[in-house]
C-alpha cells in the first residue's frame, strides 16, 4: 500500500493547486453473454437444482466497485467527496492489495482555497483474508506511504469517531490517517487528510453506516 498512498500525496497536492475535483467513474456498461450449444427441441430428461454461488477462493479479479462509496459521507465541511478513478485504477495494480480484497475504490475532497485535501480508500475484503495482525501490517504500511514525502516520523494512536474505533496516524507536515474496519460488512476504510479542517476525521465520524 506504500505506493498507492504517497503516490496519491503528489496527485492531491497537483489538484489542490489547479482547482481540480477529480474524475468521476462511469457505470459499467454491459456484458453480452455468449450462448454454447446449439437450440433443441428435446427438453432434458432431469432437471437438477440449480448450481450453488462459487465461494470467493482468492482468485477473482480486483475490481472497482463504485457502490462501496455509498458508505462515505457525500460531503466533508461542504466540499464534495467524489470518486477518483486515477487512484482507484492504481489501487487495482498493488499485488498485496488483490490477494485480500475483493472490490476497492476510491475517493478524493479538495479545498484548494484552504488546503485542505483527502484521499479514501475502501476495501471490499475477501472473508478471513486480513486478521488482527494483517490490519496491523496494512496500517503500517499505508501510513509509512502516506508520510513518505512529508518525513516518516509517524506517530500512532486511536480513537471514538461515528461511535467506531478509528486508528489514528500523524506524520511530519501535518498529515493524518485513519483506518477504521467495518467487520459486519467486510470492509475496511483507509484515509488520509492534510489541513487544519482535518477531513479525514469529519469522513471517519459521518460514514453512512449504522454504528
Amino acid at each position: 500500500m506504500r505506493r498507492v498512498a504517497g503516490g496519491l500525496l503528489v496527485v492531491a497536492l497537483a489538484m489542490a493547486g489547479c482547482g481540480g475535483t477529480g474524475p468521476t467513474l462511469a457505470p459499467p456498461s454491459a456484458t453480452p453473454v455468449s450462448t454454447v450449444g446449439a437450440a433443441t427441441d428435446t427438453p432434458p430428461s432431469t432437471i437438477g437444482p440449480p448450481p450453488s454461488p462459487t465461494p470467493d477462493d482468492g482468485t477473482s479479479p480486483l475490481t472497482i466497485d463504485p457502490g462501496l462509496l455509498d458508505l462515505l459521507p457525500t460531503d466533508v465541511n461542504g466540499i464534495a467527496v467524489v470518486e477518483s478513478l486515477d487512484e482507484a485504477t492504481l489501487a487495482l495494480s498493488n499485488e498485496d492489495l488483490q490477494r485480500v480484497a475483493s472490490a476497492i475504490n476510491a475517493a478524493v475532497a479538495v479545498d484548494a482555497a484552504s488546503g485542505n485535501l483527502l484521499y479514501a480508500l475502501v476495501v471490499q475484503l475477501r472473508p478471513d483474508a486480513l486478521g488482527e495482525a494483517g490490519f496491523r501490517d496494512w496500517r503500517d504500511s499505508y501510513d509509512e506511504g502516506a508520510c513518505a514525502d512529508a518525513g516518516l516520523d509517524i506517530g500512532h494512536g486511536q480513537g471514538t469517531l461515528g461511535g467506531r474505533t478509528v486508528y489514528i496516524g500523524s506524520c511530519q507536515g501535518g498529515i493524518l490517517t485513519y483506518h477504521v474496519r467495518l467487520d459486519d460488512l467486510g470492509i475496511l476504510i483507509s484515509s488520509w487528510s492534510l489541513g487544519e479542517g482535518r477531513f479525514g476525521e469529519l469522513l471517519m465520524s459521518n460514514l453512512r453506516v449504522e454504528g
